[in-house]
């Protein structure tokens, strides 16, 4: 059963309740991302959430550790682009711990200047691992292009030149003027009711408050070609285009598009890269939203020499679906949607992740047999449409590797 309530002091407390779990997943979601950040700003809402974790007035960073990990829970964090959650799984008798430590650490950091200084040489570690991994790398790049001059665009973990040089007020001010309360869903899934919840929200949240925060400019496409020279084995790319955002239905229509394209070993552009022609090893498709737009891309990674290639079948295969999706591509697409939202309801961290994420960007808890009835809904007709409408807008294509034939390659965006 779902329930929703939002406290006085402006949080909204959303409660799944499982009676025959023995567990409760819980999280602290603040619809604060990068897009909130300013060019100055770059990397701070990442920061925030690592030096949540060391230190608050009454816990070092290793008590925080400690008193969640001896009761044999889980707690982490992450950071998206719209999205900054604290997040724990513990047993159903310490959910009151879990609370605590959750809204300990958002209300009472301390931003310790040793435990800062360390943890700026951490996050430029992240940064350079992540510029070493070029199939993680690409991704960045292709959303940089396809939001060029957006906040959308910018890096999450930021650059280190931000990075080092923040002070600990800079974030304890980014927090203060950012974490307003109107912005903040406890979300909890498991033996848990919601009258449990709302009383622990209320006594452990009494030093957060509602204020106004900035709002983000409408964030827009833009596409283009991006390339970066590196001496790689192989070529990583991602061709795509504009996606659609949360609120658009015909994110449902994405999804299953996708799952066609390049959503398994049975896909089409699987069967036709890699089965057919041994031209890569990964290729698969993605689709992401967000609150005003989205993206759909190909991933793929082969022989520099093949890259070309790669982009042209990918090209063809978005050519070809535009007029041809057989009705048992599309049963097998549903089949595997629904079979994917069914096997996320039996875990309490996904419900609970769903609830929160839900109710930021729609408003509201869409229940599973809405979802179910939508995709449903879905057609071979709308499908073709959908594909119509996206794959002929303008195009984004990112690349990493030797590039001998970038020039080639720029041709296609």
């Amino acid at each position: 059963m779902v329930s929703i309530e939002q406290l006085s002091n402006g949080i909204t407390v959303t409660t799944d309740s499982i009676e025959n779990f023995e567990t409760v997943s819980i999280g602290l979601f603040v619809n604060v991302g990068s897009v909130n950040e300013s060019e100055q700003q770059t990397g701070i809402s990442h920061f925030l959430e690592h030096m949540a974790f060391k230190g608050t007035a009454t816990r070092s960073a290793l008590q925080i550790s400690s008193a969640i990990e001896s009761v044999g829970g889980y707690i982490n964090a992450y950071t998206s682009k719209e999205v900054t959650a604290f997040h724990a799984k513990v047993l159903k008798d310490d959910v009151k711990l879990a609370v605590d430590i959750i809204t300990d650490i958002i209300q009472n950091s301390t931003f310790n200047a040793e435990e800062f200084t360390k943890e700026q040489g951490v996050i430029i570690q992240e940064i350079r691992q992540l510029n070493d991994a070029p199939d993680d790398y690409v991704f960045d790049m292709f959303q940089a292009k396809c939001f060029e001059a957006e906040k959308l665009g910018t890096q999450i973990l930021g650059s280190e030149e931000n990075i080092l040089s923040y002070k600990p007020s800079d974030l304890d001010m980014y927090l203060k003027t950012k974490y307003s309360t109107d912005k903040m869903i406890l979300s909890a899934s498991g033996k848990i009711s919601q009258e449990q919840l709302v009383g622990l929200a209320n006594n452990f949240t009494t030093k957060m408050t509602k204020f106004d925060i900035e709002t983000v400019a409408k964030q827009v496409y833009r596409g283009g070609f991006s390339f970066k020279q590196k001496d790689l084995e192989q070529t990583h790319l991602i061709f795509g285009f504009e996606g659609v955002s949360h609120t658009d239905e015909r994110k449902y229509d994405l999804t299953i598009l996708s799952a066609i394209l390049g959503g398994g070993m049975s896909s089409r552009l699987f069967q036709e890269i890699r089965e057919k022609r041994g031209l890569a090893y990964s290729v698969f498709s993605f689709c992401t939203s967000y609150r005003d737009t989205g993206t759909f891309g190909v991933y793929a990674a082969c022989e520099d020499s093949k890259a070309e290639e790669v982009v042209k079948l990918t090209i063809a295969e978005l050519e070809k679906i535009q007029n041809s999706i057989t009705k048992e591509e599309l049963n097998k697409a549903k089949m595997q949607l629904r079979a994917s939202l069914m096997m996320g309801l039996e875990s309490s961290s996904t419900r609970m992740e769903r609830m929160a994420n839900q109710y930021i960007h729609l408003g509201r808890i869409v229940e599973p047999s809405e979802v179910v009835e939508k995709i449903e809904a879905i057609s071979v007709e709308s499908l073709k449409e959908l594909a119509m409408k996206i794959f002929n807008t303008k195009p984004t294509l990112a690349f990493i590797g030797k590039g001998k034939d970038a020039e080639k390659l720029h041709a296609f965006a």
